[in-house]
């Protein structure tokens, strides 16, 4: 990984880790999230998953991405420079990882 793209890496790291530990205490059935991004179609690339609990309903899973959406949209866009398209932000629960 260049230089720059370790930098990006870190700071999206750092703003999804405040996204996460304030989702883990608010949001019902919220586990833990992750990031994919190409870094050479940065930022366009950039996806999100929360990962919710296989304990909870779906209607929960779903009321859990609408609410998670701006936060995240509003952790990331000092570092994209722009809005991550909601559609970039997914939410699973845990047993449809496997």
């Amino acid at each position: 990984m260049h230089k720059d793209h370790k930098k990006i890496d870190r700071e999206i790291i750092r703003a999804l880790t405040g996204v996460c530990e304030h989702a883990k205490i608010e949001v019902d059935g919220f586990k833990w999230l992750t990031h994919e991004v190409n870094y050479q179609r940065f930022p366009q690339s950039l996806r999100v998953l929360l990962v919710f609990s296989d304990k909870v309903h779906e209607d929960q899973v779903l009321a859990g991405l609408q609410a998670l959406v701006p936060a995240v949209q509003q952790a990331l866009q000092p570092i994209t420079n722009t809005k991550l398209p909601a559609e970039h932000i997914e939410a699973r629960q845990e047993r449809r990882l496997h």
